[in-house]
């Protein structure tokens, strides 16, 4: 496993689609660790234990045009 981190989340306006997808697919890989912005913008820092990029890749095509 590798672990990679990001900061992500919907772009400004598209916080209610952004959420409304991550229920959609059964919200957030369980080995995901989401550490949000203080200011509840709905981005957050996204520590992730995977065996290779890929499978963050597929989880974020979700959301590629928010």
């Amino acid at each position: 496993m590798r672990l990679f981190y990001f900061i992500g989340g919907p772009k400004a306006g598209e916080a209610e689609e952004f959420f409304r997808r991550l229920r959609e697919i059964g919200g957030t890989p369980t080995s995901w660790r989401l550490y949000p912005h203080a200011d509840n913008d709905g981005r957050a820092l996204h520590m992730v234990e995977v065996e290779t990029p890929l499978e963050i890749l597929n989880h974020l095509q979700h959301f590629d045009d928010i």
